[in-house]
């Protein structure tokens, strides 16, 4: 089994710690490699924290204890020690390293998906959407591109996707769901006002909820009965919607296989279908 990254882990757990178990993770994010030449006591001496601390820390994150947590940290250690960090949008950055910079950072987001996507979670929204008599999708702005996406997707496989990119219509039409049906909410920072609104009154109506967002705490996220988690790459005032879109697109990709695996021959017609019509090629 593939071990999960100790830093992506502990950067997006910071949200659930107590006060003491924040300060030992702080102290590992800001100085990951002190800590691969320290034992547990000489970690606790240097954060101001406890060797119980650190083990209560490391069971919070299920982790076996404080070797596997140095474990994890060496591994992020050794494949991001090329990684530049730099920011994409800083002034006058040479283009060759403008391009770099932007795939390792795509890289780098894609590589982070798989600790914070819940499998479970992803085969129950499968389901979900599988048996919706309509798949009501919700999302603004750079979440909206990636709604439009998926909504493309479940127009191909003939289910009963529903987008509309006015956020007002969002809201009216979540108004008109039933128990039979559910709602796709995607919204990286989890906190956009008018998408909140339009799951509250599905919610309402009985309709089943599934988010798309960072992982950590937010509104969307409490609010949904099934949350798939993206990475927290980009923080919330960003530069542009780089890292997080094509996070997000990727976990749609995923949620899409997954869906047609479940029944590849029934979806199998509707997706040369629709191919043949685009494109008039006669598919056997």
């Amino acid at each position: 089994m593939k071990l999960q990254s100790g830093l992506v882990i502990l950067k997006e757990s910071l949200h659930t710690m107590s006060s003491g178990e924040h300060k030992i993770a702080q102290y590992i994010l800001d100085n990951p490699q002190q800590l691969m030449e320290l034992n547990i006591s000489e970690l606790a001496s240097q954060c101001g924290g406890s060797p119980a601390g650190i083990v209560r820390l490391c069971k919070r994150l299920n982790m076996k204890g404080y070797n596997e947590l140095k474990l994890r940290v060496a591994m992020d250690l050794s494949r991001e020690k090329d990684r530049s960090g730099v920011s994409a949008l800083k002034k006058d950055l040479p283009l060759e390293q403008l391009q770099s910079t932007i795939i390792e950072n795509h890289i780098q987001a894609l590589r982070s998906i798989e600790t914070v996507l819940d499998i479970p979670a992803l085969e129950e929204a499968a389901k979900i959407i599988l048996k919706s008599r309509r798949i009501d999708i919700y999302g603004l702005g750079a979440s909206g591109i990636v709604a439009q996406d998926l909504y493309q997707k479940l127009c191909r496989l003939g289910l009963g996707g529903f987008y509309v990119a006015d956020s007002h219509m969002q809201i009216t039409s979540s108004c008109s769901l039933t128990p039979r049906d559910t709602v796709i909410a995607i919204s990286y920072s989890g906190e956009t006002a008018e998408v909140i609104k339009a799951v509250q009154q599905a919610r309402e109506n009985g309709a089943a909820t599934i988010s798309l967002t960072r992982y950590g705490a937010n509104t969307l996220e409490e609010m949904c009965t099934v949350n798939l988690f993206t990475p927290m790459n980009e923080s919330l005032i960003r530069e542009a919607a780089m890292t997080s879109r094509i996070a997000q697109l990727t976990v749609i990709d995923i949620l899409f296989s997954r869906i047609t695996a479940g029944n590849p021959e029934r979806f199998r017609v509707n997706l040369d279908r629709s191919r043949q019509a685009l494109i008039g090629e006669k598919i056997d």
